[in-house]
């Protein structure tokens, strides 16, 4: 059970599949000030401290945002009686027990409680690569599972130990208020996809907008379907001036990043409380830059893949080096052609209206507005952030390319190690699709309502050396 309990949900930005926000303007810009790059904001006497990036690294990795939890007694109980196997752990974090993995945090509650919460920020944004864990490399390698967790002996356990009343059994019922109300409603339909939209759309309806408060009585429809994308780089944060994919929200960033929350918080009070440490946190993501390629880069290559960048991509995906550029350009989904679904999806939800008339929204201070377009991202660190597109639907950075040579079907092993840093990407092997329509989660099949991998189609007409150059440019940025 404790295996299950850690694939909640909890991950703190819905770019989870969608476009990462930032401060604008950035309160850690990576270049000297200019036109499109402003000077950082300064401190004034008096004022709200400026947001630290070491407090925010240490709330991401101790701290409360996801909400309740399970009582650390309960969950070493549970582990007593079932144990699982020892969890990896990259990050050697003090003060926390060693049967608690890397995604999850260990903390105590604002009444005193310590518990283990749900999966936190970097179960979704830290991922292992090559034998390592890279933190703000979105993590295409997770499964979230399709089957609904048993809840039914964690619920009894833990009222037969907490008596009516307590702040532990108050912590626990709202961990498994939040978790049940999810279970079996948002798994993706492959391994690797991202169900953070789908979160959060499944529990805002279950809050009152203006208090957070929760409700049993549905608020608002839920379509059957789910929307899921791929995770994109931390790193690029600081580049963008929206968020999501669809770059749906503007406005104070930290409170569109705090929304996550109404799967576990308590209420409005909650979201109160941690909205400073959000933008601790939103600091030290504006740290982060993406790892540079460790391979040989063939400079004749590169110099000649740069001028076909400056002359292709780059009014979408903007410049790069001390002094870059970012457009942040929505380009319409009837133009960019690729699969519609998730804008589509998006823009027919009711979450929007929702989050416009709640206390995330903070007077109009955030707001959502949906679109029929997706942002072009940033490139940073592209060489190693396969799978590509905002649905993952591509493996290969050749793919993207030339949509001549992108699988209809496909599979990966899903080990951290197996990415092709030369042609980069992951290594996959097409497949034939499964008869009556069975799939193995670790297969990727293009002709499930969502998981297109048409449009993009602006390097077909590259020579096989231009596309070549432009890869080993594309290695460098």
């Amino acid at each position: 059970m404790a295996y299950v309990l850690a694939l909640l949900p909890g991950a703190l930005f819905v770019l989870m599949g969608m476009v990462a926000p930032s401060d604008p303007p950035s309160l850690f810009p990576a270049v000297p000030p200019s036109s499109s790059n402003p000077a950082p904001v300064k401190a004034v006497l008096g004022a709200v401290p400026l947001p630290d990036p070491a407090r925010g690294l240490k709330y991401l990795l101790h701290g409360d945002y996801i909400g309740a939890g399970i009582p650390i007694e309960l969950w070493k109980l549970m582990n007593a009686v079932a144990p699982m196997p020892s969890p990896r752990q990259w990050l050697q974090r003090e003060g926390v027990d060693a049967s608690v993995p890397d995604e999850m945090n260990q903390y105590f509650t604002p009444k005193g409680v310590e518990v283990v919460s749900a999966v936190n920020c970097l179960g979704c944004h830290a991922s292992a690569f090559r034998g390592k864990l890279v933190i703000g490399l979105g993590n295409s390698l997770r499964d979230w599972p399709p089957d609904a967790t048993p809840y039914a002996p964690l619920r009894g356990l833990g009222l037969m130990r907490y008596k009516a009343g307590t702040p532990e059994r108050e912590t626990l019922l709202n961990f498994l208020r939040g978790a049940e109300t999810l279970a079996g409603r948002t798994a993706p339909p492959t391994r690797g996809l991202n169900p953070a939209f789908r979160f959060e759309e499944v529990s805002a309806t279950h809050r009152n907008p203006a208090d957070l408060s929760w409700t049993e009585q549905p608020i608002y429809a839920v379509p059957e379907a789910g929307v899921w994308s791929d995770v994109p780089a931390w790193w690029n944060v600081r580049k963008k001036l929206t968020l999501y994919y669809n770059g749906m929200g503007q406005g104070d960033f930290a409170r569109l990043v705090q929304q996550i929350g109404v799967v576990m918080m308590g209420d409005a009070e909650d979201a109160r409380r941690t909205l400073p440490q959000m933008r601790d946190v939103l600091a030290y993501i504006n740290t982060l830059r993406a790892p540079v390629y460790p391979g040989v880069i063939d400079e004749g290559l590169r110099g000649r893949g740069a001028v076909l960048f400056s002359a292709r991509c780059s009014d979408c995906h903007g410049t790069y080096g001390e002094r870059w550029t970012y457009p942040n350009r929505l380009v319409p989904v009837e133009k960019v052609g690729t699969d519609p679904v998730y804008a589509e999806r998006v823009k027919g939800s009711n979450i929007h209206e929702w989050f416009n008339k709640s206390w995330f929204a903070g007077n109009g201070a955030a707001y959502a507005e949906p679109t029929l377009a997706y942002v072009a991202p940033p490139l940073d660190g592209v060489w190693c952030t396969a799978p590509y597109f905002h649905n993952g639907s591509v493996p290969t950075l050749e793919g993207v390319l030339n949509s001549r040579v992108r699988p209809k079907v496909w599979q990966r092993s899903f080990k951290d190690d197996d990415y092709d840093i030369v042609s980069p990407g992951w290594r996959f092997k097409a497949v034939s699709p499964e008869p009556g329509g069975s799939r193995s989660r670790d297969v990727y099949d293009t002709s499930i309502p969502g998981c297109g991998n048409g449009g993009h189609t602006y390097g077909d007409d590259f020579s096989d050396d231009e596309r070549r150059a432009l890869i080993e440019y594309l290695k460098t940025l």
